[in-house]
């Protein structure tokens, strides 16, 4: 009888809670490899498509009042270990005015955020082959802690503040020096375009940077949105910091990124991506990343998509270092499942002992010590969404 009435309770408490703007959602992706090789054993594996164990279930809380005026936001996820974590997200918020959205919490709020993903970004992730990822590839998402100010005066621009405030005391003034701010201005049928201010406070005497001064990343972004089916940006990225004798040879000093996508017919997609860095120190030598990736709808739910990646090789006053360039591939097809999943298979390799999704796979050094073994992997890969 307690059980029955526990249920019932339970049931009840589920449709208030719908009637009253809560609603629950979901997505997932797991990768599981029955076979690959980290350049000197076969062997299986499985994680994510961005690594850190397996998430295989995973639950997100979204709250908004009847009037569209207050609101939260959670998530609890479940790895594979059976280990409990926070979500991406922990905020609440309220819109004191139609323009204006208040909010303080822990935020996964990607609206300034540039992007271009294809191919193997779906896949086991070769984080050896590229510096800057497909997600934030053009400019970066606001990840962070703190009280943020949303602000859209009118349907074309969108202006965002945030404040990092923590349950950790700090001195105002340091706080201040982490400030960030940004906005999107569309111009509609033709373009957007986004800056980015990042404030990253003062370098303590262990990091690489500043010695005490503050410093800051500026970003900027054009789309282009003049023709229909394509997707063209460009992103700016650059690392201000007052004192640049005080910082590690080897730190990124400055990025420009570009991204094109386009639909030549219903059935086929075409993408491609790069980015240009330079680094402090005087000797340094700039690298580059590219990518080019084709997506193919088969029909009858069935996708085919492949994608080949590029980093070069890290070098000083032009001296390259040996295997530290990387190529990667993949090809792989998909299959619908019902209207909220897939199952899917890919054969994805890598040059020069590279590892995939942040070590899911690290590759290894060949006998003599050489980083320079092939690493592969067949990943099957399960996604749904709620």
């Amino acid at each position: 009888m307690k059980k029955i009435l526990a249920i019932t309770a339970m049931a009840a408490f589920a449709a208030v809670s719908f009637a009253e703007g809560i609603t629950f959602g979901a997505w997932l992706r797991a990768l599981a490899a029955p076979v690959a090789s980290d350049g000197d054993e076969t062997i299986t594996a499985a994680g994510n498509s961005w690594g850190w164990g397996a998430r295989t279930a995973r639950i997100n809380v979204t709250a908004v009042a009847p009037d569209g005026n207050a609101g939260f936001n959670m998530g609890v996820y479940n790895d594979v270990s059976m280990d409990l974590s926070a979500g991406d997200e922990a905020n609440l918020w309220v819109k004191p005015m139609d323009i204006v959205k208040v909010s303080y919490g822990k935020y996964d709020n990607n609206t300034l955020r540039g992007d271009l993903c294809y191919g193997s970004w779906n896949w086991l992730r070769p984080t050896s082959s590229w510096l800057a990822e497909d997600e934030g590839l053009l400019m970066s998402g606001n990840g962070g802690t703190g009280l943020m100010a949303e602000i859209t005066p009118m349907e074309e621009l969108y202006i965002q503040a945030m404040l990092p405030i923590t349950t950790e005391q700090e001195k105002a003034g340091d706080t201040y020096k982490k400030l960030r701010g940004g906005f999107a201005y569309t111009v509609p049928g033709l373009a957007k375009v986004k800056g980015q201010y990042i404030g990253k406070g003062e370098a303590s005497d262990d990091d690489a940077g500043t010695d005490g001064n503050s410093n800051c990343d500026i970003e900027a972004e054009v789309d282009i949105l003049a023709v229909e089916g394509l997707y063209a940006g460009v992103g700016f990225r650059y690392d201000v910091r007052k004192d640049g004798k005080e910082n590690n040879a080897g730190d990124e000093n400055m990025k420009v990124a570009l991204g094109v996508s386009y639909q030549v017919m219903p059935e086929l997609k075409v993408s491609a991506s790069g980015a240009f860095f330079t680094f402090y120190g005087e000797k340094v030598d700039p690298r580059f990343q590219a990518g080019v990736g084709v997506d193919y709808d088969l029909g009858d739910g069935l996708a085919a998509n492949a994608d080949f990646r590029y980093l070069s090789k890290s070098g000083v006053d032009g001296e390259k270092a040996d295997y530290t360039d990387h190529m990667a591939f993949s090809v792989g097809v998909t299959k619908s499942v019902s209207s909220n999943g897939y199952i899917g298979v890919a054969f994805q390799g890598q040059t020069n002992s590279g590892n995939f999704a942040n070590n899911v796979i690290t590759g290894k050094a060949n006998d003599d010590g050489e980083k320079k073994n092939f690493t592969w992997a067949v990943p099957v890969a399960l996604s749904v969404w709620f």
